[in-house]
Order: C-alpha cells, then sequence, then structure tokens
C-alpha cells in the first residue's frame, strides 16, 4: 500500500512539473551580424524578477517613471483604450520622400509599428494585453514586470525584429528554452 502511494505521488508531482514546464516561457533575443551570431534564452519570470529589483535613474520597482520622461499617463491610458476598442486597421501611415515609410495598425488584438527606411526594416507588435498590463498599478510609470507577466501568460509572440541588410535581430517569447 505505502508503494503504491509513493508511485502515485511521484507520478503527480512529476505531472506537475511538467506542466509548470510546458507553461514557462521564453525571452529570446537573436543577433545575426555576418559571421557573428549572438543568442540569448531567459526565462520570462527571471527576467521580471531581475526588472523588479533594478533601481537605475527612471527605472524604479519594475517600472519606468514616466512623469520624467514628459508623457502624459491620462493620454497614454486614453490612446490604449481606443485602440482596444476600435476595430482592425490602418491608425497612421507616414510617407517622407521616396525611403521611409511609417505604418501604424491594428489586427486581431495586436499593435504594430513597421517602419522602412531604405534598406533598414523594423518591426514592432506589441499584444495590447502587453500594453493594458504595462498601465497596470498606481503613480506614473510603465509597469515592465507586469507586461513581461503578460506576455509570459499568453501564447508565443515576435516582439521586435530589425533587418539592415547586413544585420538581422529578433525578440520574441514562446515556450521553448533553445529559441531557435
Amino acid at each position: 500500500m505505502i508503494k503504491k502511494t509513493l508511485i502515485a505521488a511521484m507520478l503527480l508531482l512529476l505531472t506537475a512539473g511538467l506542466a509548470l514546464a510546458e507553461a514557462e516561457r521564453w525571452l529570446h533575443v537573436r543577433v545575426l551580424d555576418d559571421d557573428d551570431k549572438v543568442s540569448v534564452n531567459l526565462p520570462v519570470e527571471l527576467v521580471a524578477t531581475v526588472l523588479a529589483n533594478v533601481e537605475h535613474e527612471n527605472f524604479h520597482d519594475g517600472g519606468i517613471q514616466i512623469d520624467e520622461l514628459d508623457v502624459d499617463r491620462e493620454l497614454l491610458e486614453a490612446i490604449l483604450k481606443a485602440a482596444v476598442e476600435s476595430g482592425d486597421g490602418e491608425f497612421a501611415r507616414v510617407e517622407e520622400g521616396d525611403d521611409t515609410v511609417v505604418v501604424v495598425h491594428k489586427k486581431n488584438d495586436t499593435l504594430y509599428i513597421d517602419i522602412e527606411e531604405d534598406y533598414e526594416k523594423v518591426k514592432v507588435q506589441i499584444p495590447l494585453r502587453v500594453a493594458r498590463a504595462m498601465l497596470d498599478g498606481d503613480g506614473d510609470a510603465l509597469n515592465i514586470v507586469a507586461a513581461l507577466e503578460a506576455l509570459g501568460a499568453g501564447e508565443g509572440t515576435t516582439l521586435v525584429t530589425v533587418d539592415d541588410g547586413d544585420a538581422k535581430v529578433r525578440v520574441w517569447v514562446d515556450s521553448s528554452m533553445e529559441g531557435i
């Protein structure tokens, strides 16, 4: 009887451990520049824990103080609310000459910012749940830790890609520790 109980307990612990491992999200940064390659793979929870304890200039307690950045929090909240409540579509397009295009659009609860300048391309994807989490909390700070936790709770997503013709950068979150 004790043997069966021990085996059942071990199976339960193993199953719980596997469920937790599957739920873990990883933040990846990959830089490819000619022959140089850099790959950083960190658990989102580790990054959030470290950032929650960083105290430097405008960064305190896991947040960026926006009052010192000349940004109006109420305006940010109003813009986010409008973005959440609006339908999918293109919000803004700026074309400067023949070589620069900036497009801001929303699709499926994600805000996209696409920038093309000469041969450089930058694409930013911000899930709206992450933007909402950034505005959670009191005071005049963007809550970076809450944003990371929202990233960790969601599906995998690419956050930033940069391609300047020579180098490529990708930042994304998923459940794989390898970051392929």
